[in-house]
């Protein structure tokens, strides 16, 4: 929805300062929300009601001044007459919020006759002048003048292709060179004509011959007004795509040439037009791909590095692209100590195989470097294992759990034990592990075979080799690619443009976040720590040096070390955030949580990330 102030009154041309709206003290002002898909029916409805007018007595002139595109303060307003024209004015509004709605509102004439009489200067029968009486309803319509200021040659033909559509007429092109333009009537007995010349030293073009009246006979027309280009429809109706993901199809576009325009167009002029609205909004897919190298320069000045505060655990993933030239986006994603997204890389290739997830992995290692402490999570495609292993020897990969599930219940029609291949996966402790798992194979020795064959050590977070906390799916990477939905269509640039967008948005909230927060942990770590506090009120610690601790309370005693931040309950070894038995433990000693917790879920890390 938009909002526009609207104001009732009438236009008045002032000497010399040009034409100025009187408002109405009566009725005053209104502010209006419209739709952007808005027709004239609805438009001038939400008017009436807004201004509480009667709609049986209402005639309403809409109108604007769009300051900014008029080159004269003679120039007259803008009146908005149907449905195309209040698509023109409320995206103009959208890029100019301060743009007022005019409304000037006439009394209909009762021009029915009344107890036998009839109103003075009302005729009967023969006597009644259709003409004159259209002239005086329809008024004049501003055409183009003697005068008249155009910024190059294309929008002058452009003007002029709208105006033989929207008035009727064919016309020919009698010279046309980088100086003259110029044009007359098909019609070799009409006298309709106008000439334009460039500027001299500017792309400017300026009407200085201009014959407007027709004296051809419109009986004589074999049909409709010269058909104009897919570039001016496409122009006309480009607002239409702008923060939409389709926009009107070519069969709505035909139509709304008929009803607005009264121009009948083709099938595939409609889709060329449409196209070049798409263009013209996206940018263009042949062309996008040539400006990357300016855009990655541009990305570098503005970018010139930053600080991976967050877990190293990352989750890569691709996602097919739907524009011209398709392709696959390839998405590296970690999380932050806040468990927000935080992403690293994106990388446009033709398609997901060895070559283009190898290309991948070796231009995130320009960013990160390989380590022991270093995991990567995917689903189970090959191309990406290979890449892992070859590009990142020392960095652990993990498989999505997410995804592995999915293949139990397809394939082995395993949908009853799905709920414990996942709480196998989610085990802190081995010998937990082991026990669900020994259920699983017995249960279905075919699953616990396709599971040993996948790697139980990939899949199981307490025998993943390295730190995989608590990130389990390739979620955070899916998340982005949704989010990313609808841009996933554009062009390359314009692609890669909505990422920047995208995360500059992210970022500042986080950052707006951040400085109200005043706690030593994240915001979703406090809440962790605060429910941990809760569940272990009623455990009793028995010391066993300084550090080393017994906690009795819970299911099973458990042993905690503070100083090597384990517990035998293994939660607070894998999340590296201290569990409800190691907060208790702390608590006897004096060592308050924040102290047992990893840095990367400290305020001051999040901060920097």
């Amino acid at each position: 929805m938009i909002h526009v102030y609207g104001s009732c009154g009438v236009w008045e041309l002032v000497v010399p300062s040009g034409w100025s709206f009187s408002v109405d003290a009566k009725i005053g002002g209104r502010l209006h929300g419209f739709q952007l898909s808005s027709f004239i029916e609805e438009f001038q409805k939400i008017l009436i009601e807004d201004f509480g007018l009667k709609i049986t007595d209402a005639d309403l002139e809409l109108s604007y001044l769009p300051i900014g595109l008029i080159n004269s303060s003679e120039c007259p307003p803008v009146i908005i007459a149907n449905s195309s024209q209040v698509q023109n004015f409320l995206g103009f509004c959208k890029k100019h919020p301060s743009t007022q709605l005019c409304v000037t509102y006439k009394a209909k004439q009762d021009n029915e006759k009344k107890k036998g009489k009839m109103k003075q200067g009302q005729v009967d029968g023969d006597d009644y002048d259709a003409d004159k009486h259209n002239k005086k309803k329809k008024g004049k319509m501003k055409q183009e003048e003697k005068g008249d200021l155009f910024l190059n040659k294309t929008v002058l033909k452009a003007r002029f292709e709208l105006c033989a559509m929207k008035h009727n007429f064919h016309y020919t092109v009698t010279k046309s060179n980088k100086s003259v333009w110029c044009i007359r009537c098909a019609d070799k007995v009409c006298y309709w004509g106008a000439r334009a010349e460039c500027l001299k030293g500017s792309t400017y073009f300026i009407i200085n011959k201009y014959v407007g009246e027709h004296s051809c006979a419109p009986s004589n027309k074999s049909s409709g007004g010269k058909t104009t280009l897919a570039k001016t429809i496409g122009s006309l109706i480009m607002h239409k795509f702008e923060g939409v993901k389709e926009g009107p199809k070519a069969k709505y576009i035909v139509q709304i040439m008929r009803n607005d325009y009264g121009c009948e167009i083709s099938d595939s002029l409609a889709w060329d037009s449409r196209e070049y609205a798409i263009n013209a909004v996206r940018g263009i897919p042949d062309e996008s791909y040539g400006k990357i190298p300016k855009y990655l320069h541009m990305l570098e000045e503005a970018n010139p590095g930053f600080t991976n505060v967050m877990r190293r655990v990352i989750v890569i993933d691709g996602t097919f692209l739907k524009s011209k030239f398709k392709g696959v986006l390839l998405v590296a994603t970690a999380l932050d100590g806040n468990s927000n997204l935080y992403p690293i890389a994106f990388g446009i290739v033709d398609s997901e195989n060895h070559q283009s997830w190898e290309w991948f992995m070796r231009q995130l290692k320009l960013v990160v470097a390989d380590g022991n402490g270093l995991a990567f999570i995917s689903d189970r495609q090959g191309s990406i294992a290979k890449a892992v292993e070859n590009v990142y020897p020392l960095a652990a990969h993990g498989i999505c759990i997410h995804h592995l599930l999915n293949n139990v219940v397809t394939y082995f029609r395993g949908k009853g034990l799905a709920g414990l291949v996942s709480k196998a996966s989610k085990a802190y402790r081995v010998a937990d592990f082991k026990r669900i798992f020994g259920h699983v194979c017995n249960i279905s020795p075919a699953i616990g075979t396709y599971l040993m064959e996948a790697d139980v050590k990939k899949l199981a977070r307490c025998q993943f080799i390295g730190f995989r906390y608590d990130i389990r799916t390739n979620n955070p990477a899916e998340s982005i690619n949704s989010a990313l939905r609808s841009p996933r269509e554009f062009p390359v640039i314009p692609l890669l443009d909505s990422i920047r967008k995208m995360l500059t948005r992210w970022f500042f909230k986080r950052k707006k976040k951040i400085s109200k927060h005043k706690h030593p942990l994240t915001i979703d770590v406090e809440e962790k720590i605060e429910r941990r506090i809760e569940k272990g009120k009623t455990f009793v610690v028995y010391p066993i040096t300084d550090s080393q601790m017994l906690v009795k309370g819970d299911i099973i005693d458990y042993f905690v070390d503070l100083d090597n931040r384990t517990c035998s309950c293994g939660k607070f070894n894998l999340l590296k955030i201290p569990c409800r038995h190691a907060i208790k433990a702390g608590y006897s000693v004096g060592r308050e949580a924040h102290t047992l917790t990893d840095f990367m879920y400290t305020t001051g890390a999040w901060r920097e990330a």
